[in-house]
């Protein structure tokens, strides 16, 4: 395992094709990383029974019920940045994958490479962002404000150093950052919208495309996703996913 964690920071996403886990196998693979995390604050009707360290991820109704978390992921994100101790990795199982007529993958998943965008930042805009923070939160991004108390948001460094390679990272995410702390709200606005049309720039995008059996592996602190969502309902999508904990990112 020290080879794929070493691999995992290296790389920002790794990719084990052909895999055939039952549940309990998935969950020792994932922990084998590290402690997983619980899910239960946010989609715990979603979770797995017997296995709750997996969420599911799916377009599946199953007797008039949604078995799994149906639009996960349709924006550019970073897992759980808006509490103290983000995951660190994420793990998803390809199950079902939708098709289209021709048999070609659908489901895509996006993966942008936050090193290489802070990286490409000019010199002296990432020396003005070492002092800056972000303020995340997970209702940000939705309409209901039940889960406030529980998940009340953090702020983050916008230029984060990985905890394990050291090097640094662009650490905003169109999905949960809501603002810069300290600036006023339409310089806050247009930086972040600079920052998001940066770090999603084509030359930093891996993009998967999904096989049954397959597993991806991702760092959280290096690299943002999103899910693409060209395919119907009748094109059945199941994943399972696992998340290992991460670190206190407040430097």
């Amino acid at each position: 395992m020290a080879n794929i964690k070493q691999a995992l920071t290296d790389r920002g996403v790794v990719v084990f094709r052909g895999q055939d886990l039952a549940p309990a196998e998935f969950v020792a693979f994932s922990r084998s990383l590290g402690e997983l995390e619980a899910y239960g604050s946010t989609v715990g009707e979603f979770l797995m029974p017997d296995h709750p360290e997996i969420i599911i991820i799916s377009n599946v109704v199953e007797n008039g019920r949604q078995i799994g978390v149906r639009d996960a992921g349709q924006f550019w994100h970073t897992d759980r940045s808006y509490v103290s101790r983000p995951g660190w990795a994420s793990s998803l199982y390809a199950r079902e994958v939708p098709r289209a007529p021709d048999g070609a993958s659908l489901g895509q998943t996006m993966y942008a490479n936050m090193i290489a965008a802070c990286a490409a930042l000019d010199p002296a805009e990432r020396s003005r962002l070492q002092s800056l923070k972000g303020w995340h939160e997970y209702v940000y991004r939705f309409t209901t404000r039940k889960a406030h108390q529980r998940l009340p948001g953090v702020e983050q460094p916008v230029i984060l150093k990985h905890p394990l390679s050291g090097k640094p990272s662009l650490y905003v995410n169109e999905g949960f950052t809501h603002r810069i702390a300290g600036l006023p709200e339409d310089q806050s606005k247009a930086l972040l919208d600079q920052l998001f049309a940066h770090a999603t720039r084509p030359e930093f995008i891996y993009t998967h495309c999904w096989d049954e059996g397959d597993v991806v592996l991702w760092d959280n602190y290096s690299v943002q996703h999103r899910a693409v969502s060209n395919y119907t309902p009748e094109q059945r999508r199941l994943l399972w996913r696992t998340t290992i904990s991460g670190f206190d990112l407040v430097q």
